[in-house]
């Protein structure tokens, strides 16, 4: 797509001041999205990205701030310069986010239908009748059986997939141009993920959304983006379109992650791939590659910190020692 992106990320380090000393949860990613494209970000819990997704959102605790070179870009506009007005109409109406555990992010002293049609209220300006009405409509485009019933409901009297589809209702009620999903199956059964990720897409499509889907899961990428960036200790070790990635992928950590995936039709007795020790600490991490402690073809050359370069195209990567072979490689080991 040409033009200007929905969103462009530039150079984004997140710094937590701790303790112990300064922590870098996100350092120097960049990444663009644009309008009606799904873009994942996959990498094991603690890789940094609920940090980023929560820095573009600026939704940062108080001893966490972006460096100066930092530079987050909206339809054009650099967020960082606009006004806290400005920003009051940005997140919401353009830009709107689905948390991981709504029965924390859900008001649990009020009804479903104010935490959906208040959002319309204030931002678009619609009257409460109209924006009641609404958010009917939109617990029913969501799946909800009985819409209007429940809207006179409280969160802890609906089940785990309601609740999230609440969620799903409420980020979409002011009709964003950038969806941003932080893992939005968190603690739901199989079948009602399956359901909550369909929905997700098809809103995606039919409302022309940018979409930024935050998983550890790379079947979800698979089947549910269209751009994929892997993430690892705060950064991005790969990154290439979806088909691109899961044809072709190189960095050790990609092919580790894709190897330790269940497989459907594997033998029930066989064990699963496991990725040997832990992420580094990130108050003092390597000086070189992050994953190089934990990879099985590190060499000398690791002790350098990688590139993160093109290798084809839009196929970005930092690996001293990229894997050449494809998928089919990883699963015979």
């Amino acid at each position: 797509m040409h033009g200007t992106p929905l969103l462009e990320v530039r150079d984004l380090t997140t710094v937590f001041e701790t303790p112990k000393g300064p922590l870098r949860a996100v350092d120097g990613v960049s990444f663009t999205v644009d309008r009606g494209k799904s873009h994942g970000i996959v990498g094991e819990s603690g890789s940094g990205k609920s940090v980023l997704v929560r820095t573009i959102m600026n939704l940062l605790p108080q001893n966490a701030s972006v460096t100066p070179e930092s530079r987050v870009y909206f339809a054009g506009r650099d967020i960082g310069t606009m006004t806290p007005e400005e920003k009051q109409h940005l997140w919401g109406p353009r830009i709107s986010m689905i948390f991981q555990d709504p029965m924390t992010a859900l008001n649990p002293v009020r009804k479903i239908g104010a935490q959906i049609a208040d959002p319309q209220r204030y931002h678009l300006r619609r009257k409460k009748q109209v924006a009641w009405e609404n958010a009917a409509d939109l617990l029913a485009q969501v799946g909800i059986s009985d819409p209007r019933r429940r809207l006179d409901q409280y969160p802890h009297e609906l089940s785990g997939g309601m609740r999230q589809r609440v969620m799903i209702a409420i980020a979409i009620g002011c009709e964003p141009d950038l969806l941003i999903a932080d893992e939005p199956t968190t603690a739901l059964d199989v079948t009602v993920q399956r359901q909550i990720l369909d929905l997700l897409s098809t809103l995606q499509r039919d409302r022309d959304m940018g979409m930024i889907l935050i998983t550890h899961d790379l079947g979800v990428v698979a089947r549910h983006t269209v751009d994929v960036a892997v993430m690892y200790a705060g950064q991005f070790v790969e990154s290439a379109p979806t088909r691109v990635l899961f044809r072709d992928m190189r960095h050790r950590y990609t092919s580790a992650l894709f190897r330790s995936t269940p497989r459907v039709g594997a033998d029930p007795h066989s064990r699963l791939f496991s990725i040997a020790g832990r992420p580094p600490d990130l108050l003092s991490p390597p000086v070189g590659c992050r994953f190089a402690p934990r990879c099985e073809h590190a060499l000398s050359a690791c002790a350098r910190p990688p590139l993160y370069q093109s290798v084809s195209g839009t196929h970005q990567l930092a690996c001293h020692n990229p894997h050449t072979g494809g998928p089919a490689d990883h699963e015979r080991r």
